[in-house]
């Protein structure tokens, strides 16, 4: 797992569309949101998300809300949802200019977070010039919006990570009520060997597992390994006994 990109911490997809033959790429609107994520917490009913059109063309959007939770796997999912009131759901935005996206709660914050992401999505011009054989890119942004618990209490739990197969596994789980954002995971013996895994975001009540597979002969090697998890605010660190068994 590669460490996280600014356009993963941003939630930017990049969806390509081919517009006529394979020919050189030509970049679709350029745009950027603000803030990249909203915190809905108690007593902050509502928040203002700022679009910004830096191309010379008008800027075309639509704007969807979806809930956002973890399978099984830890994996994000994405439902649609009307749990929020945002609004517009669809603009223009004039060349170099801004425009502003409001969303809000519908209903006050229970016990647990509800955690959705709005997608701000470029939309294809409505009439493309067919003389124009390119590739046209278009971007969509989805902002994580997080509505805090009345009193929020992240937990993060990491029991014992375990070695099997030269594959080290590290459970990470998220027992409290509200989510947290492992940052990283370091892996490392004695010998000066290091690896990190990028983290990623642990939604209220799920759990995820990580997985490094190690270098057999940094496994045959090593005695102990050390695990340490950082995470926005917190750092928790593991020690791994290794059988050379458990190598191979």
């Amino acid at each position: 797992m590669n460490l996280p990109s600014l356009a993963r911490i941003a939630g930017l997809c990049l969806v390509a569309t081919a517009v006529a033959g394979a020919v050189p790429p030509a970049l679709g609107g350029e745009f950027s949101v603000t803030p990249i994520s909203v915190d809905l917490k108690p007593g902050a009913m509502s928040e203002t998300i700022t679009v910004t059109n830096h191309a010379k063309d008008k800027l075309r959007v639509n704007i969807r809300l979806m809930q956002w939770t973890q399978d099984a796997q830890g994996k994000d999912v994405y439902t649609d949802s009307n749990d929020l009131v945002y609004f517009p759901r669809q603009m223009d935005v004039e060349g170099e200019a801004k425009r502003l996206v409001r969303v809000g709660l519908k209903t006050p914050a229970g016990t647990m977070e509800r955690t959705y992401r709005l997608f701000i999505e470029e939309q294809p011009e409505a009439t493309p010039d067919p003389a124009r054989s390119q590739i046209a890119f278009y971007f969509r942004f989805g902002v994580p919006i997080f509505v805090a618990p009345a009193v929020p209490k992240p937990q993060p739990d990491v029991p014992v990570p375990t070695l099997q197969g030269g594959k080290l596994s590290i459970p990470v789980k998220n027992t409290g009520n509200q989510h947290f954002r492992l940052v990283k995971i370091a892996i490392s013996d004695a010998a000066g060997y290091l690896e990190e895994i990028s983290g990623w975001y642990s939604l209220a009540g799920t759990e995820r597992t990580y997985t490094a597979t190690l270098p057999p002969d940094v496994c045959r090697k090593a005695g102990t390994l050390d695990v340490s998890l950082v995470g926005e605010g917190f750092r928790l660190d593991r020690k791994v006994n290794v059988d050379p068994a458990s190598c191979s």
